[in-house]
């Protein structure tokens, strides 16, 4: 009895004994935790997670179904909006049908989902493909439907004010490349972007396989799949319990989604509904309750024998743990000095804490590195991490960072190379920039330095900023730095780096080679587009005087407007696009004759662009284009007054300067009536002659003004006008500015190129 007390005594007291009572109580209060939250949560989770895993499925065919609505829909709205394709009556001009099968061409062959798609347009009785152009009734005939006579087709056909679909239903048709009776799902889309006023409707003939893959998963798991439209069955998974005439009965009209349970054939079921409102689509899926609670047992009983499984290895794990860890233990405390009273842990945690004392300098003077605490705080700063300037001073002034100052800014600085840092703004040059606090950091995504500085004055900033580009371009010789609004609410960090990223991004439009600051950037389009609007108008009237010089003039005025009125980009691609809009608008028809339509398109997208010299080259290729086209061979009506016209305007160019000259004057060299020439010529030149003759005249006198030292008077007399108030008021009227503002701007221009050479 006594060896036995012995032995309890000794075990209570051994280090592997207590070790491996200590390893079993933890496993046993895991595994008590986790049988807990079996017992109490499980269920649901596995519920959840099942019904979750059906969800998903199903979202999965609403992607890929919507994916090919998408594209049908997106499809009749390119063909509506294209400018080469137009509504037309077959009876009347039938000679574009050829052109609307090529213009067709390139959509059916990049549409690969749909056995055929057709065209018909409002009014037109008939109906085309990329291959063919039949009658709408021809097409009735060739086309049988299961459930749809051929007289209901026909008004769906004539009726593009809606999207319709025709459900699942077999097709027999030589016209699709199907077997016959095959089950196809047929699309009636409006052509065009507003349904309301439809040109006409395009007909999409859905593939079979293409819902059978949808339903792969459906199938596999005997699930009941449905997808509806209007509250009709449009296609389903086969062979399911249940009709889909009760599952329409349990859908709620237009709804988003639903979930709900109801009882059909003596078992409860759950219903799973997504909808999509814009398209009165909804998408169902349903499940047996039982089969969910079938799961949700089988989930508990696998994890039960998993528990009772990681019982027995912990406890092995226990014990053999124990067993390694109390040797080493004992092995340190045989080293170190034994203490009365104490035992081997008690004398290694005494040992420790001498450790921890001796070396808690080396610790200090390690958690001294403040590199990276600067980067970190100035990452937190930037995502607003502080709620007040308070919080933000007393977070960076352990750091050496002095930042309770009045304003503050962001600046980004292009990464010249692989290599670069940040620069170091507390030394040289920067230590001479005196009331400044920064810290630089690498935003390796953007391929930028982001600076983050504080000072007394908005002022020295924008020094800073500028000593910042200047050593820049010594260090590479070229340097793009963008700095934001001056900002003083330390919770704006956030829009501080906005707009540094904004003014960084728009250095195509600014003169990268200068500081970009944010607070240069207009964005009031009532103060650019009137002036850019006069600019494209004498673009155009140039063009439609073949006058190679006036439209050369034009292009650098519009060209000189955008590189040195600071604007936002989506300002600069408004003015761009109505560049490109008036003179397409003008001149279709010469550009559309022998074209390449991929070089159109690079216009169009600016495909190419990469800074304001390419938007010159661009411009000039498009006039050129145009003039090159409109001077080519054309069809011969009427040329006799044409061919007047274009002599009146040589005789102007050439009596521009005689003051005498009027429009009666040009009548009567022509021997033609006033009236008419005045019709004739602005038919013509989209102007009136008085309109030309005054446009000549101001365009000569800017020549004079910038390459002479004549006075206003002089350059009067030169251009045609008796006085000089007439010719400064028509000067004026036509450009905005004075002839004295226009002489001055054009010195200014010439001194600055001077200084940048």
């Amino acid at each position: 009895m006594k060896r036995l007390s012995g032995l309890f005594a000794r075990l209570r007291t051994s280090l592997i004994t207590r070790y491996a009572l200590s390893y079993i109580s933890v496993i046993a209060l895991v595994l008590s935790g986790l049988f807990g939250y079996m017992y109490f949560y499980v269920a649901t989770e596995v519920r959840d997670k099942a019904i979750d895993n059906h969800v998903n499925r199903l979202n999965r065919v609403v992607y890929q179904h919507e994916n090919y609505m998408d594209t049908m829909l997106n499809t009749a709205v390119q063909i509506g909006l294209s400018p080469f394709i137009e509504a037309f009556d077959f009876e009347t001009t039938p000679s574009k049908a050829y052109d609307l099968l090529r213009q067709m061409a390139p959509y059916t062959v990049t549409n690969g989902f749909c056995d055929q798609m057709y065209l018909t347009f409002a009014g037109d009785n008939h109906i085309y493909s990329s291959t063919s152009s039949m009658t709408l009734s021809m097409f009735a005939d060739l086309v049988d439907y299961e459930h749809l006579t051929d007289e209901a087709l026909l008004d769906l056909l004539h009726d593009p004010g809606r999207l319709t679909v025709i459900p699942a239903q077999q097709i027999d048709s030589p016209l699709l490349d199907v077997q016959s009776n095959t089950n196809m799902v047929t699309f009636l889309v409006p052509l065009g972007s507003n349904i309301n006023n439809s040109m006409g409707t395009m007909v999409f003939y859905l593939k079979e396989r293409l819902y059978w893959e949808m339903f792969a998963d459906a199938i596999e798991d005997n699930n009941n799949t449905y997808i509806f439209h209007g509250g009709q069955v449009l296609a389903s998974a086969v062979d399911f319990e249940i009709p889909p005439d009760v599952i329409a009965a349990l859908l709620e009209p237009r709804s988003a989604s639903i979930r709900k349970t109801f009882f059909y054939g003596g078992e409860d079921w759950q219903l799973l509904s997504i909808g999509n409102r814009d398209w009165d689509m909804q998408y169902v899926t349903v499940l047996r309750t039982a089969d969910l609670a079938s799961s949700i047992w089988s989930s508990m009983w696998g994890l039960i024998l998993l528990l009772i499984i990681l019982a027995l290895m912990g406890v092995a794990i226990a014990l053999i743990m124990a067993r390694r860890n109390a040797r080493p233990i004992q092995e340190i405390s045989s080293m170190l000095p034994h203490t009365a009273g104490k035992d081997e842990l008690s004398s290694i945690q005494a040992g420790i804490r001498e450790l921890t004392s001796r070396t808690s300098d080396l610790t200090t003077r390690l958690e001294r590195s403040l590199p990276m605490q600067r980067h970190d705080f100035v990452l937190r700063f930037m995502k607003g991490r502080y709620a007040s300037r308070e919080e933000a001073a007393a977070a960076a002034a352990p750091l050496g960072m002095m930042i309770d100052k009045r304003y503050y800014a962001v600046i980004l600085s292009g990464v010249q190379e692989h290599n670069d840092q940040p620069m170091d703004l507390r030394r040289p040059p920067f230590d001479a920039l005196s009331g400044i606090i920064g810290c630089g950091v690498e935003l390796m995504a953007l391929n930028v330095h982001m600076y983050l500085v504080f000072a007394d004055e908005p002022a020295q900033i924008r020094a800073l900023a500028q000593l910042l580009q200047e050593v820049t371009i010594e260090h590479s010789g070229h340097a793009i730095v963008a700095i934001s609004g001056i900002q003083t609410d330390f919770a704006c960090a956030p829009t501080a780096y906005l707009e540094a990223a904004t003014a960084y991004d728009n250095r195509f439009v600014m003169d990268e080679n200068g500081l970009l600051d944010y607070s240069t950037i207009s964005t009031s389009i009532e103060d650019i587009m009137p002036q850019a609007r006069k600019l494209t108008d004498g673009i155009n009237q140039a063009l439609l005087l073949r006058n190679e010089r006036m439209l050369s003039g034009k292009i650098d005025e519009l060209l000189h407007f955008l590189k040195h009125t600071s604007m936002a980009p989506f300002v600069f691609r408004l003015i761009y696009n109505d560049v490109i809009d008036t003179l397409m608008r003008e001149h279709m028809d010469a550009l559309a004759r022998d074209r390449n339509m991929q070089e159109l398109y690079d216009i169009f997208s600016l495909s190419s662009f990469q800074n304001i010299g390419d938007l010159d080259a661009l411009l000039r290729q498009l006039c050129g284009t145009i003039m090159s086209a409109e001077d080519g061979p054309t069809e011969v009506v009427q040329a006799e007054e044409p061919t007047a016209i274009h002599q009146v305007i040589s005789y102007i160019n050439d009596h521009f300067a005689d003051p005498e000259l009027s429009i009666s004057a040009i009548a009567e060299a022509f021997d033609m009536p006033t009236a008419r020439l005045s019709l004739a010529f602005k038919d013509m030149t989209r102007m009136s002659p008085l309109e030309y003759l005054s446009l000549l005249r101001v365009e000569h006198s800017k020549g004079l003004l910038a390459r002479s030292e004549l006075s206003i008077k002089e350059i009067a007399a030169q251009v045609g006008y008796y006085d000089a108030s007439s010719f400064i008021r028509r000067f004026k009227q036509m450009t905005g500015v004075t002839p004295l503002q226009y002489r001055r701007s054009k010195e200014n221009e010439e001194h600055d190129t001077h200084v940048d050479l």
